[in-house]
């Protein structure tokens, strides 16, 4: 992206968050993010404003005089200079805000102006939390608490008003929403939707596809298309290239363990364990020989550090173990069948 025209990345961001970009343009995209960490904040703060603008077309589908209205909402805009963005656990800042560009339809723009002129000049609040290699807990303004994994980014308003609580989420989260039955609780999450009054469920989206997993109470995960409702013990993925939504039973008892820090393992090849245990601490384990792969191994791990953790599964196996930093080796002859 050419950071030196910010109308023409205005555009592509547009293009972008109505899924109508081709690989090119998403390659651009994806190395704009990646070379500042401030860029995917940005985004961030599109796809709020976005996700806003698409309700807003929903309650006025009705005809209107777009030109006429754009002329009031112009003025409107025109007087408004920033809007406070909160970013946690940095210390609060101002940012300017932008005029979002749509190549697509000329429609969306004046949406967006509309968006402003009914928000009656009001500068709503956003706080913006983010993980990298750690995890982190947050209570939210309406008494819900949320827990974040690494590499994760979620942005929400300092309160939440009228008949909605929403928030957008990249990357992966458990949520303990406080039950409101006037107020549902929103998720916004890679063009997936996950609608609740009060429950506890896990939400990983840190692709294009989104899996949710719930704990207790009902959810309702929907996309553009389809519509599902998940009960307890039962878990659904978004697949976004086929545009489908499969729901089954939740049989991973490691679903919430990044969270609990409590691993179960049945009769598990050890590189599922791996596996498991890399996503869970966030670090890297790597199994020198490719025989050992295949050793089984039943254990449940509860609070443990990872250190022991691996200390353990070595001895159960007769394996060696080594590190260096957040790099874990595991090594051996194999095990018997």
């Amino acid at each position: 992206m050419n950071t030196n025209n910010s109308d023409n990345n205005e555009d592509l961001l547009g293009k972008f968050l109505a899924q109508e970009t081709d690989v090119q343009e998403n390659a651009l995209v994806e190395k704009w993010l990646q070379e500042n960490e401030g860029n995917q904040k940005e985004l961030d703060d599109y796809a709020f404003i976005w996700d806003k603008t698409n309700q807003l077309k929903e309650q006025f589908s009705q005809t209107v005089d777009t030109d006429a209205a754009w002329l009031k909402v112009k003025s409107k805009m025109d007087s408004i200079s920033e809007t406070k963005v909160v970013s946690m656990p940095i210390a609060p800042k101002k940012n300017k805000f932008f005029t979002l560009g749509v190549a697509a339809s000329i429609s969306v723009l004046l949406t967006v102006g509309i968006l402003f002129y009914l928000f009656k000049n009001s500068a709503p609040e956003l706080i913006s939390l983010k993980t990298t290699h750690n995890t982190l807990e947050q209570t939210l303004p309406d008494g819900s608490v949320v827990f974040l994994n690494a590499n994760t980014t979620i942005t929400y308003p300092e309160n939440f008003k009228g008949d909605m609580r929403e928030v957008n989420l990249t990357g992966e989260a458990f949520f303990d929403i406080k039950r409101d039955e006037t107020k549902a609780f929103l998720i916004h999450a890679n063009g997936s939707d996950v609608k609740v009054l009060g429950t506890s469920f896990n939400v990983r989206a840190y692709n294009k596809n989104v899996e949710v997993s719930v704990e207790t109470g009902k959810v309702q995960f929907k996309n553009k298309s389809k519509a599902t409702l998940l009960v307890a013990g039962e878990k659904a993925a978004f697949e976004a290239e086929k545009d489908t939504i499969k729901k089954q039973v939740l049989i991973d008892k490691n679903a919430f363990a990044y969270k609990t820090k409590i691993f179960v393992f049945e009769n598990s090849s050890l590189e599922h364990v791996a596996k498991v245990l890399e996503e869970g601490y966030h670090v890297n384990i790597s199994l020198k020989n490719n025989r050992i792969k295949a050793c089984r191994l039943t254990t449940r791990f509860d609070n443990e550090t990872l250190p022991d953790a691996l200390n353990i599964i070595a001895e159960t196996l007769n394996l060696t173990l080594s590190s260096k930093g957040e790099k874990y080796v595991l090594d051996g002859e194999g095990c018997a069948e």
